[in-house]
């Protein structure tokens, strides 16, 4: 608990209150002082005290002074005008303001050890108590208090007291009685006159002719002569001569002077103004309660024209004066209010964030009744609060003049996002990429894949990374959060197309496969004789697939793709546990010359050579498309997946057969699925037209030196002999074929035997 001067003591709320005042919540106010008569209850001290012990009056605050060192000293006063009962003072107790918790306690004066005598109204002597106060106010640069304005003519107070003690009737009845008992002996001497008359009583200015009445006046003994008569306040002299046989009490019998007077006529109260004046912007004067031109004279300020306090001076005229007894003038202080602004005023229109500094504009602003304060001018988006103070002549309609707040805004300007790519492509070599967001200002970029499972997205700032998880497409979304200064863009795309592929060819789908293709990574990804598997189901020919599993292996990559089209990848169909297998149906090596069997034509002819062959067109189905194949055709057999991949390839073979042996007996055709040719299997011609080969070219994997043997697909312990598609070069009948052995054959076009088919998957749309 602080001591700090004389007795005072810090009460506990001060601490918490000097701290708000110094966050800036509040000002230091002192509010009042209380006295008491009382001693501090045991167990309490002075910093736990509420209101001081034995309660009995408030004093008035009559000063306080700003803060030095961290303290101020607030003075209270008590006059015995306000006492009924007289009492000691032992304990004087300052209140402050709290914005919180209201009024609290704030310092304690403790007098128990002198308490100080307080003296009532009633009491032959009056009295003035003085309160000096230490407050601790720490770094606190000012503070304020409730002033009474009567603290401020204590002097005057003073004087009036003094004068009203000296014309009491019953004051100094000592000092009465003695002068009458003189007045008494005096009228009884004779001849002698021992006393010059004295004016009885007192006259006051009536504004009509006035004698004074004299004490000590016999007109037997006295001639009254001079000035016995007179109307204005002032000085007179009348003279007494003693008359025959009569002379004064010194022996002579001049005439004697004698003043007497009029005294001034009392003027009841310092005039007040009457009603309000509130200002007009032109000069106003008040009127006047109490004011007589005939008695007094009107002075000081008598007009004005801004809001505000003013003080005229009355002085009363020759023949008057004030109650008090005085002459000199007095001031009456008179005021113009401040006028009205009955409206806020508010943002008009709206303003939306450029990057630049903006204003407001306001309505129902008016620079001479209001002053703006506060955030007046703001960058970024976002409430801004501005303040409204009235000038000096204007006031809020509730009557304060304190400043009041008004929020204003900026909006947040349009936000945009661009994207540097709409799209983007991953594969085995690169298998991450970016995308670079522009956008204005801070709003949080994010970015999402559609599907995890093929792509994934990272995002640092403005940069979205992707990596590759898996073949296939995602799309990535883009979107960008409100910022401090825009608003949230719609969001981007961008499409990625993943073209990740599985080592192991089996592990990836036809899709995929075909993709590795089209970018020409398929060779870097598996190597010639890598197996896919299939199944097949339908009928071909007169032979029924029941879901048949079987293996397409790779015999090549963009094989001979000058002739036959580039970004290929060329398959066999098939093998079965790692044997190259051959398609055989019930007829397997037995002439068949009715249709529906795996035999080259019909008939035994090669004529119209490969393209007009029974094998091409009902049975591989080249008559058809993959989207559209013709019923009971190994390419309606194959699975949708497959087909939907698959691309034609064009191959040059003899096509017209009967022995010819010629450079225009080898054309073109288009195939989805075809034989192999002589010169394609075996890297030599030993039965097919020889300028078969010029336009041609032996598959990689026949090439490698892998065995070139066939095992019947149903039973893979049995070789089979299998069709080539080159026309025996020298009869009419045959058609090339491999043997069972794994060396070159021809063979009856009529007969059934194994069909080992290619195709391939590649670049493009499914035609």
């Amino acid at each position: 608990m602080p001591l700090f001067t004389d007795g005072c003591y810090q009460c506990a709320p001060a601490e918490a209150l000097i701290a708000k005042v110094l966050a800036g919540r509040c000002t230091m106010h002192y509010t009042r002082v209380a006295v008491g008569n009382g001693s501090i209850p045991e167990g309490s001290t002075p910093a736990t005290m509420t209101e001081p012990a034995g309660y009995v009056m408030n004093a008035k605050l009559s000063g306080a002074t700003n803060p030095v060192d961290g303290e101020c000293q607030v003075t209270a006063q008590i006059t015995s005008d306000d006492v009924t009962a007289d009492f000691s003072a032992t304990g004087v107790l300052l209140y402050a303001e709290d914005p919180d918790l209201g009024e609290v306690p704030y310092t304690y004066l403790v007098l128990e050890a002198a308490p100080e005598p307080i003296k009532s109204k009633t009491s032959t002597v009056g009295k003035i108590a003085i309160f000096e106060l230490v407050a601790a106010v720490g770094a606190v640069d000012n503070v304020t208090a409730d002033i009474d304005l009567e603290t401020l003519v204590t002097a005057e107070k003073v004087a009036e007291m003094i004068a009203a003690h000296n014309a009491d009737e019953e004051a100094h009845p000592d000092i009465r009685q003695i002068a009458q008992d003189a007045l008494d002996q005096v009228e009884a001497l004779t001849h002698t006159i021992s006393t010059i008359p004295t004016q009885n009583g007192s006259l006051t200015y009536t504004g009509s002719p006035q004698s004074p009445s004299w004490n000590g006046y016999d007109p037997t003994t006295l001639t009254l002569g001079g000035t016995t008569e007179a109307t204005d306040a002032g000085t007179y002299t009348a003279t007494f001569t003693p008359k025959d046989d009569y002379q004064w009490a010194d022996g002579t019998k001049e005439a004697k002077s004698v003043q007497w007077s009029i005294g001034r006529a009392n003027i009841a109260s310092v005039p007040t103004q009457t009603g309000s004046l509130t200002y007009n912007g032109s000069a106003q004067s008040p009127t006047w309660s109490g004011y007589d031109a005939s008695k007094m004279t009107l002075g000081g300020t008598t007009s004005g024209t801004n809001a505000g306090s003013y003080a005229a001076t009355f002085t009363p005229k020759a023949n008057y004066q004030w109650t008090d007894g005085t002459t000199a003038a007095k001031e009456s202080p008179w005021t113009i209010g401040r006028a009205t602004v009955s409206t806020l005023p508010s943002q008009s229109g709206s303003l939306t964030y450029t990057g630049s500094a903006q204003s407001p504009t306001w309505a129902n602003y008016d620079t001479t009744k209001l002053t703006i304060g506060g955030a007046t001018s703001g960058t970024n988006a976002g409430t801004y609060t501005a303040t409204f103070t009235p000038t000096s002549n204007y006031q809020w309609d509730g009557g304060g003049v304190g400043p009041q707040s008004v929020n204003w805004s900026i909006g947040k300007a349009a936000g945009s996002l661009t994207l540097n790519r709409s799209s983007l492509t991953l594969n085995n070599a690169t298998r991450t990429g970016t995308i670079t967001v522009t956008r204005p200002g801070n709003g949080a970029v994010t970015a999402s894949s559609n599907n995890n499972s093929i792509a994934t997205v990272s995002v640092s700032g403005t940069t979205i990374t992707v990596t590759a998880v898996a073949y296939g497409s995602a799309t990535i979304t883009v979107n960008v959060a409100e910022g401090t200064n825009h608003t949230a863009p719609s969001s981007k795309t961008c499409s990625v197309t993943v073209n990740l592929f599985n080592a192991t060819l089996n592990s990836n789908t036809w899709a995929a496969i075909k993709a590795a293709s089209d970018a020409g990574d398929a060779a870097n990804v598996w190597s010639v004789g890598d197996t896919k598997s299939i199944r097949l189901n339908g009928t071909v020919g007169n032979f029924s697939f029941s879901n048949q599993s079987i293996d397409a292996f790779i015999v090549g990559f963009n094989h001979n793709s000058s002739k036959e089209g580039g970004q290929r990848t060329h398959f066999a169909i098939g093998k079965i546990s790692g044997k190259m297998v051959a398609l055989c149906d019930n007829q397997y090596n037995n002439e068949q010359t009715s249709s529906g069997y795996f035999n080259m034509n019909t008939s035994r002819t090669n004529s119209g050579g490969w393209n007009s062959s029974n094998m091409r067109r009902n049975i591989l189905g080249n008559t058809g498309t993959p989207s559209s194949p013709p019923a009971n055709t190994l390419l309606a057999a194959l699975p949708s997946d497959l087909r939907s991949v698959m691309k034609s390839v064009t191959k040059y073979t003899d096509n017209t057969g009967n022995s010819s042996n010629t450079a225009g007996a080898v054309t073109a055709t288009t195939d989805y699925l075809w034989l192999f040719a002589e010169f394609e299997v075996f890297g030599a011609r030993y039965y097919a037209n020889q300028y078969e080969q010029n336009s041609q070219a032996q598959y990689a994997y026949f090439s490698a030196g892998n065995s070139r043997i066939a095992y019947k697909h149903s039973s893979t312990g049995t070789a089979v002999w299998w069709w080539l598609r080159s026309a025996n070069y020298n009869n009419n009948n045959n058609f090339c074929n491999v043997n069972t052995d794994g060396n070159y054959n021809n063979n009856n076009a009529s007969w059934s035997a194994g069909v080992l088919a290619g195709f391939c998957d590649m670049r493009g749309q499914m035609e």
